[in-house]
């Protein structure tokens, strides 16, 4: 069995923490399946709780926990409270609330939908199916696709049978506020290795040490590599740095 390490696991941490904002342990179990990573027994061995363990990734004021009740009782007030209630204007309210978000729902009950059957709301049975087919079909494209433009998204819909590109700006008003609703960023720049390390370089000339947590607070409103990027082109933040410094070493 691989040893993992605090740094390992701490990397790991974040790297779910970016594409689930509102982590906790049963979302990063799902994430992680099938993924080379720690796993959330390891995480708790290691740290010695999941608490803890959010608290060393510098994640614990900023990722509130949700138990599937709280979420079901927050749904069930947006749906007292907004006219018209659907997806849209729930993403609006939870965000401005601080609620569970809707990528959230989606992975812990599986569906829109069946999250709004669990809190016992009732939607027309047509709306709620539209809905419900376009969030899936985005987050599957978000999944699968390496790019999700209006293009690549077409064309993979119509392989698919998912809902088309006007289906879902007539629903959101536009693509890019139907990726907004679910939190999926619209493609960014195409970064290489070499980006990396002169961020990496310029991070280390201006920060105390170069850790991930002192990276990610740096990397804010910057134009450079995210560290989501890092792992994803040298397999961790920890190789990043290591080849960070086996480039300085050949140059000198």
């Amino acid at each position: 069995m691989k040893k993992w390490t605090e740094q390992q696991v701490i990397d790991s941490l974040i790297e779910a923490s970016i594409a689930y904002p509102a982590l906790d342990a049963k979302t990063y179990a799902r994430w992680s399946t099938g993924k080379e990573i720690p796993s959330i027994t390891t995480i708790i061995n290691v740290f010695g709780s999941w608490r803890e363990a959010l608290h060393a990734a510098g994640l614990s004021s900023i990722r509130p926990y949700y138990s599937d009740q709280e979420i079901l009782a927050f749904i069930k007030e947006a749906s007292e409270r907004l006219h018209p209630f659907h997806s849209n204007s729930y993403r609006e309210w939870a965000k401005a609330k601080h609620g569970p978000s809707l990528t959230l729902i989606n992975l812990r009950f599986g569906s829109w939908s069946r999250a709004l059957e669990e809190a016992h709301i009732e939607m027309t049975r047509s709306i709620c199916m539209t809905e419900e087919r376009i969030i899936n079909a985005l987050l599957e494209a978000s999944d699968v696709l390496p790019r999700l433009t209006t293009q690549t998204y077409s064309i993979w819909a119509q392989e698919n049978g998912h809902p088309t590109v006007a289906t879902i700006a007539r629903k959101y008003g536009s693509w890019v506020d139907a990726l907004t609703c679910l939190d999926i960023a619209p493609p960014r720049r195409k970064w290489v290795e070499e980006d990396v390390l002169d961020a990496l370089t310029q991070a280390q000339r201006e920060l105390p040490s170069l850790s991930i947590i002192h990276y990610r607070k740096w990397a804010e409103g910057r134009s450079v590599p995210s560290t989501s990027t890092i792992n994803a082109l040298f397999g961790s933040w920890t190789s990043a740095v290591q080849c960070l410094k086996r480039a300085r070493i050949s140059i000198s």
